[in-house]
């Protein structure tokens, strides 16, 4: 009897032994992978469009998400010019990797795309790379499906665009064409009138208006001799420029008045030329030589006239211009002569 007590309580002890160790090695093993779980690298990747049934040509954005825990490097794919059917209108940067409340990184990527493929097409699967401290490795992103439709409506068919109608006759009236074609060459024969009209009577008024500004050589040697005096360049002590330019109105009034070429030619060359003409009398020859001389001495000879001898050139080339005034009677004459 005892030694069959003694038995069970051998196989009650062996049995506890047993059990004890069962669960000391379970508490071991589940350490163990926790401690390999807490220190494994972790990455999941998510693919998503904007919209998975767009019109052919429609733009679509496809982003890709990486989530993971550890320090590694993400390596998001090149894709190129093309996925698929799907063409790259634009690639963007990788985001900054923000930190969520479970403590796992998370980044994302994101691109245009478009295609002009109809029906049901399939962004591919891609892969993203990584590198850690444990050693690199690479996951797969899943497919996105996504329907395209064309431009014509639910339930119509190229062959309903119809062909467009050829030009539809406009009957025409012989005698209402006749009338049309006879208005149009009245109105052009009328604006063909018109026209000469305006042309003449801008002409005509062209010539009254030229008639009306040309002035005669007196009119413009007093106006400048007007205008030279007010200047004041004597006060001013521009002496010599006040003998060049009463030099120039002579000149140029002798030209104007008697054909002679006084401003292009020298005082001697010009003296020269007057000894021969008929245009002039003596007296008027003598007042232009002695005016001339005087200029050219203060012009060239520095020579300082006094006030009273500038005065006294001005009233020689007045007193000269009044003299030979081109008279109405002379113009007759001149008129006549030709």
């Amino acid at each position: 009897m005892a030694i069959k007590r003694y038995q069970i309580f051998s196989k009650l002890l062996i049995l506890v032994v047993v059990v004890y160790t069962l669960i000391l090695s379970k508490d071991t093993t589940f350490a163990q992978k926790s401690n390999d779980t807490e220190n494994r690298t972790f990455v999941e990747v998510a693919a998503h469009v904007d919209k998975n049934e767009v019109t052919i040509g429609d733009k679509i954005k496809f982003g890709i998400q990486v989530k993971y825990k550890g320090d590694i490097t993400i390596q998001f794919p090149e894709i190129g010019e093309q996925i698929g059917v799907f063409t790259i209108k634009k690639t963007g940067l990788a985001g900054t990797p923000e930190r969520e409340k479970d403590g796992y990184l998370v980044v994302e990527r994101e691109y245009v795309l478009s295609s002009y493929e109809i029906g049901r097409q399939t962004i591919p699967s891609l892969k993203i790379k990584y590198k850690g401290s444990q050693g690199d490795g690479e996951v797969a992103i899943n497919e996105v499906i996504i329907d395209i439709k064309g431009v014509l409506k639910e339930g119509e068919i190229s062959g309903d665009i119809k062909d467009i109608l050829p030009p539809v006759g406009v009957p025409t009236s012989f005698k209402r064409l006749i009338v049309w074609i006879s208005i149009g060459l009245g109105v052009l024969l009328l604006s063909g009138v018109i026209c000469g009209l305006v042309y003449k009577f801008n002409k005509r008024s062209k010539i009254q208006e030229q008639q009306f500004i040309r002035r005669t050589p007196q009119e413009i040697a007093y106006g400048l001799l007007e205008r030279l005096s007010k200047d004041d360049l004597i006060a001013k002590g521009l002496v010599k420029e006040y003998y060049y330019r009463i030099t120039n109105i002579l000149r140029h009034y002798i030209e104007d008045r008697f054909g002679l070429l006084a401003p292009e030619r020298t005082t001697e060359e010009f003296l020269t030329e007057m000894a021969h003409t008929n245009q002039l009398d003596d007296t008027h020859k003598i007042l232009i030589r002695e005016f001339l001389e005087r200029c050219d001495m203060v012009k060239y000879a520095k020579y300082g006239p006094s006030n009273f001898e500038i005065k006294e050139t001005y009233d020689a080339a007045k007193r000269f211009i009044d003299e030979t005034i081109e008279r109405l009677g002379e113009k007759e004459v001149l008129a006549v002569g030709k």
